[in-house]
């Protein structure tokens, strides 16, 4: 009888298999970059060292399609080597992701894995640029949407993310009694969304999240809380805009016993969170404007407000020249204003202009200049707080070729 259970079980499984290989499609493509770089102040310090450098970055893709079923792989590296070794990096990447789809449901479930400099991280992070540090990251996200409606769909997407450091950033450099802290992050966000004609969509949101902070020395968390509403809209075949806004109430951080750190109020803290978009998508050229007001865990041990504004420009001059152009602000605030926090708090500018020739299918040749400039916090109650304080800037200047390979298709 087992004998038999068994044959059964595999006739079922081939027959599983049989029908969903119907239809099937199977892709494979990469990508190869590699470039020279020179950057005068690489590190964003008062004393600023040019440095000079080799970047290689291989990238990869594969992907099975069925009529319901999807699964991808993508891997890729950011090797880095420069004439002051202490900069030198070995950066890689690997994600998967799958999806199911229904009449009216669909499930999706993406995961990664990473390894990287943190000096690379934390550009966008804490602006603490320290050489020799790697950051792992791990990262779970699967997503389940519901069309209960023909014009109404449901969507709830818990998330994992975890990211830690094999050493600490300097307690001198971050403000007092502050150093790099790994974090785990564990969220729900539940969404409708309602679609009022072809050009028209709004949606609202609740939002949950628990960070846990720690190092050698500590460990905290901090729990947030709140709601959004935003929607979409196509003004033309060209134009489109998007916008939201809500709030989020954000405890302050406790330590993992339940207890509130020193100076800390058991009274959760309001801000708000906002998000506005304008793009353009021409026959020659693309335009993006963008602002967001977002809340995330940082090094720092805590949630900080991140305020951005981006605006990205392209032109196609001719088929095979395009020019490019990038600019970006922002702002980083701690919730809650201790001295420590204080030293936290960061403006941080960049822009970018470049060429790209396209000259051929697969080959294309880039060259780009990009200015940064990163403000702290001088004094707090008349004393320094931060022994990067004042202003930094750096200018870099990058030579890029590139080659994408289209890869192989097969269909059955």
């Amino acid at each position: 009888m087992y004998h038999y259970g068994k044959i059964i079980f595999a006739s079922l499984v081939w027959v599983m298999f049989a029908r969903v290989a119907v239809g099937a499609e199977w892709k494979v493509a990469g990508a190869l970059d590699q470039g020279v770089e020179y950057d005068d102040n690489i590190a964003l310090r008062p004393d600023a060292t040019p440095t000079f450098g080799y970047l290689l970055k291989p990238r990869f893709s594969a992907d099975w399609n069925t009529n319901n079923i999807g699964l991808g792989l993508t891997g890729g590296g950011d090797i880095r080597r420069y004439d002051d070794e202490q900069w030198n990096c070995d950066n890689f990447s690997l994600g998967a992701n799958q999806h199911y789809l229904m009449k009216t449901q669909n499930f999706s479930v993406a995961g990664g894995y990473s390894q990287s400099c943190s000096y690379s991280q934390q550009t966008s992070d804490t602006g603490i640029l320290v050489p020799g540090n790697q950051s792992e990251n791990y990262n779970l996200a699967p997503n389940w949407n519901w069309q209960f409606a023909p014009l109404d769909k449901l969507s709830l997407s818990p998330t994992y993310a975890q990211t830690s450091y094999s050493a600490n950033g300097s307690s001198n450099e971050l403000g007092s009694g502050a150093n790099f802290r790994s974090n785990d992050t564990y969220s729900l966000n539940l969404t409708e969304t309602h679609d009022w004609d072809r050009r028209l969509s709004s949606n609202h949101s609740l939002f949950f999240s628990r960070s846990e902070f720690s190092n050698a020395g500590s460990a905290s968390s901090q729990n947030m809380y709140g709601f959004q509403l935003g929607g979409q809209y196509a003004i033309s075949r060209a134009w489109s805009i998007n916008a939201g806004a809500g709030g989020r109430w954000v405890q302050q951080p406790s330590s993992i016993n339940n207890t509130l750190a020193s100076n800390s109020s058991d009274s959760p803290i309001f801000t708000n969170v906002a998000n506005l978009g304008l793009n353009y998508k021409g026959q020659n050229m693309d335009y993006g404007f963008n602002f967001s007001r977002t809340v995330n865990p940082s090094a720092y041990g805590q949630l900080l407000e991140n305020n951005s504004v981006n605006m990205n420009y392209s032109y196609q001059i001719s088929r095979e020249l395009a020019f490019n152009f990038d600019a970006s602000l922002q702002k980083n605030q701690s919730i809650g204003q201790s001295q420590t926090q204080a030293a936290q708090n960061r403006t941080y500018y960049s822009a970018s202009s470049g060429l790209v020739w396209k000259f051929s299918k697969d080959w294309n040749v880039s060259a780009k200049y990009l200015y940064r400039r990163q403000e702290y916090p001088d004094v707090q109650g008349g004393q320094a707080i931060n022994s990067l304080a004042g202003a930094q800037e750096s200018n870099a200047f990058m030579l890029h070729l590139n080659y994408n390979w289209d890869g192989l298709r097969v269909s059955r």
